[in-house]
């Protein structure tokens, strides 16, 4: 799950714990949680706290960043299949449901 997090003003001790028990939860299933275009003060917030480290310090993928390739690495291609037209490691937009 990629989570674009440029509006994310705010994370509590609660949502950070959340967002680390969801990526050690999608982990376990094979997937991942990342963000893109976290802000400083997020993610300082987070490393604080030690969630960075069970998010996973590659997770996290600043403004600008090539986040397509590493994160359709770990996707799995039959589950996916179908949405190639919409996410592929060659595509330049990504489409909203």
């Amino acid at each position: 799950m990629l989570i674009v997090a440029s509006g994310v003003d705010f994370v509590d001790l609660a949502g950070a714990e959340m967002l680390a028990q969801e990526a050690r939860r999608r982990r376990k299933l094979g997937g991942g949680l990342y963000f893109y275009r976290c802000k400083d003060s997020i993610y300082k917030f987070l490393r604080k706290t030690g969630k960075v480290d069970d998010i996973g310090v590659g997770g996290f993928f600043p403004v600008m960043s090539n986040w397509i390739k590493p994160v359709y690495a770990t996707l799995d291609t039959e589950i996916c299949r179908t949405a190639r037209r919409a996410f592929s490691p060659s595509a330049t937009r990504i489409y909203r449901w």
